[in-house]
């Protein structure tokens, strides 16, 4: 493997620009490095060093203990901290530095790219079939239950609205006979249902508040039988998953949790909200799109921020209440603690299969798919570096900004 000092020795024995080396004869690789750092990186960057230290850094450290590891990415994605492939124009010889990113979902520039695997793969997996968005969420005096400790509360609300969607999928209705007792009817074949859950974790403020969005294919299947299934009793969706997300926390949670629970039945006797009225996306891409693009990137898209000064951030909102327009201005540290809350631990899964859509089903070879075979690899290729650059920002990386001769590799530098 080649050296830096290798390449600075092999450079220096032909000719160069002087500018390609630092006042002290190291490499500067940020020389023709196009690093262009986003607004929040340059938040982080300005402030991160003297917000995690003391007190801050170890309620940081047990609350979001990946999170040192995720901002340093975030600082140094693009440029020479997290290393680069170097390559030469063979026309005019320039050098050209393309850094290594940081693969944070919490990177804005990232995330874009995150988010748009994450529909490719979602798209090639789904049928061709109408889905259906539902909504699943909790009530304010319960969020802070999820927040720490993270993983294990957050797998409790997939699992709640995974047995609450075969629960309602596999039970035709309820009935209270003469003596009190309550009697289930059953449907008499099992079928599975399909769906996609996606993890948020924050409003449109910033605020903590997790919510689940599924994605529910209207037909359920059963070995070789395929049916149609669009009809959705909300009542029997929001009372039932109440129920048993209330009892899940309490078995996890123990009797410290009864007097909550309580409380939420009297609170809510309608059942915890659910939102599951058909939403007409143009077409099932556009769905995916919609509830992927919070999963994939910081919480606040750097376009709602609306002035930064080195030391305050003015950012802005539409809240879901009452659609009015809001701005609010905090400090940089502040600003940065917003966002903090809503990492995720590395390798945890905020989207999830379930269903037939997580294990094929023997009928899978009789079912016919969004994307067929053909267009699989086809579309691929379109979120690899180079087609990707190349469509959100007109330029190819791989060709010589200069004269536009394709560039030759030389060397990865880590």
């Amino acid at each position: 493997m080649v050296t830096e000092n290798d390449f600075i020795k092999y450079f220096l024995d032909n000719s160069y620009d002087e500018s390609l080396f630092n006042s002290d004869g190291s490499l500067n690789k940020n020389y023709n490095s196009f690093k262009k750092t986003g607004l929040i990186a340059s938040i982080f960057e300005d402030h991160w060093e003297f917000i995690y230290t003391g007190n801050n850094k170890l309620i940081i450290d047990k609350y979001r203990p990946n999170a040192n590891k995720e901002i340093q990415k975030i600082i140094d994605c693009y440029n020479k901290d997290l290393g680069c492939s170097v390559f030469v124009c063979p026309e005019c010889h320039d050098i050209i530095f393309i850094g290594y990113t940081c693969k944070s979902r919490m990177c804005s520039s990232c995330g874009y790219k995150y988010k748009n695997e994450r529909v490719e793969s979602i798209l090639q997996t789904a049928y061709n079939c109408p889905h259906r968005q539902i909504v699943f969420t909790i009530p304010k005096e319960l969020r802070t239950y999820f927040f720490f400790p993270f993983e294990d509360r957050i797998n409790l609300l997939f699992k709640a609205i995974n047995l609450t969607i075969e629960s309602i999928l596999n039970n035709y209705s309820q009935k209270t006979l003469k003596n009190g007792k309550k009697k289930i009817y059953k449907s008499k074949t099992k079928f599975t249902p399909g769906f996609f859950a996606f993890l948020h974790t924050f409003g449109r403020d910033l605020k903590w508040n997790p919510h689940i969005h599924v994605l529910i294919a209207e037909i359920k299947l059963a070995n070789n039988n395929c049916k149609t299934w669009n009809y959705f009793n909300y009542n029997a969706l929001s009372k039932r998953f109440m129920k048993i997300l209330l009892d899940l926390m309490s078995k996890e949670i123990g009797p410290s949790f009864d007097e909550i629970k309580r409380k939420s039945y009297l609170n809510h006797k309608n059942g915890f909200y659910v939102y599951a009225e058909p939403k007409k996306f143009k077409n099932l891409k556009d769905g995916i799109e919609y509830v992927t693009r919070y999963c994939g990137r910081v919480p606040i898209s750097e376009n709602r921020i609306i002035s930064y000064d080195g030391e305050n951030v003015t950012f802005s909102y539409e809240a879901h209440e009452d659609g009015k327009y809001h701005e609010v201005t905090v400090s940089a540290k502040e600003f940065i603690f917003m966002l903090l809350r809503h990492i995720i631990p590395s390798q945890f899964k905020i989207i999830r299969y379930y269903g037939f859509y997580r294990k094929k089903h023997p009928f899978h070879d009789n079912m016919v798919m969004l994307i067929n075979e053909a267009k699989r690899k086809i579309r691929k290729e379109f979120n690899k570096h180079e087609l990707s650059i190349l469509r959100s920002f007109n330029r190819n990386p791989y060709r010589c900004p200069k004269c536009d001769k394709r560039l030759d590799w030389l060397v990865d530098i880590t």
